[in-house]
């Protein structure tokens, strides 16, 4: 049984499709990319998955369960872009992670101990365990992003779902990210990354699902850097998202 199954999904934004009838399949313990353009639609199935956004069409199935009727959150970890990490309430690391601990918990009930471990623990992972008492807008950028994975990771989630996570972030936060992906893999936990570079994970991954114009355009193995592309210096582009083929980007030309 998949652990994300979408069938046939549609998103519409003032009546214009965005995400066009995607079929998307995550297997349990499965590292799959989620890649195109800007404005492909990648993000946007993505809060569509986490019931951010309303289906126009088609069926959303988190472990089986219509996403409609899915009540399991504690399955499922979520990092959205790094916009909102810091919302203007003052929080502290600590107190943000713990955030994720809550559909562990009757509502309203405090922390337990087994909670403030996961909360020290996953600020750990990340590389941030003696930054637990900072306001997080105090915090860089990158230090943001990644107290928004530990509060993923707080959940203990059997599939992480993250959204342009090393988007703007420092080369520390973009290596932090790539040892927890690694190590959520090598747990079995599912992956769902939406991201434009692969870089270090390319060979953690199982997939590469590709979206252009709202449309699945390619499915199947991660791109592998040639040309131009395997330069670090090289600012990434997708041939297709002006509709252009895909043969060069894959290799296939």
């Amino acid at each position: 049984m998949p652990v994300i199954a979408t069938r046939g999904a549609t998103v519409s934004y003032g009546g214009r499709a965005v995400v066009r009838e995607v079929d998307l399949e995550v297997a349990p313990g499965e590292a799959v990319a989620l890649m195109g353009a800007n404005g492909s639609g990648k993000s946007t199935l993505v809060k569509a998955i986490v019931g951010l956004v309303p289906l126009a069409a088609g069926e959303i199935e988190l472990f089986g369960t219509s996403r409609r009727r899915f009540r399991a959150w504690k399955r499922v970890g979520y990092v959205p872009q790094r916009t909102g990490a810091a919302s203007g309430v003052p929080a502290t690391a600590a107190e943000v992670v713990a955030q994720g601990r809550l559909a562990h918990r009757f509502l309203g009930l405090p922390q337990r101990r087994t909670d403030r471990h996961a909360v020290a623990r996953s600020l750990a992972e990340v590389g941030l365990g003696d930054h637990a008492h900072c306001a997080v807008d105090t915090l860089s950028g990158g230090q943001q992003q990644r107290v928004l994975i530990a509060r993923a990771l707080a959940t203990e989630p059997e599939v992480l779902i993250m959204d342009e996570p090393t988007v703007g972030v420092d080369a520390e936060t973009q290596a932090a990210l790539a040892k927890v992906v690694a190590d959520r893999i090598e747990a079995g936990c599912a992956v769902l990354l939406v991201t434009h570079e692969l870089g270090p994970l390319t060979d953690r991954l199982d997939r590469a699902v590709v979206l252009a114009d709202g449309r699945v355009v390619h499915d199947g193995a991660p791109p592998r850097p040639i040309g131009e592309h395997a330069d670090p210096r090289h600012e990434h582009s997708h041939p297709h998202a002006n509709g252009e083929s895909t043969d060069d980007f894959w290799g296939g030309k």
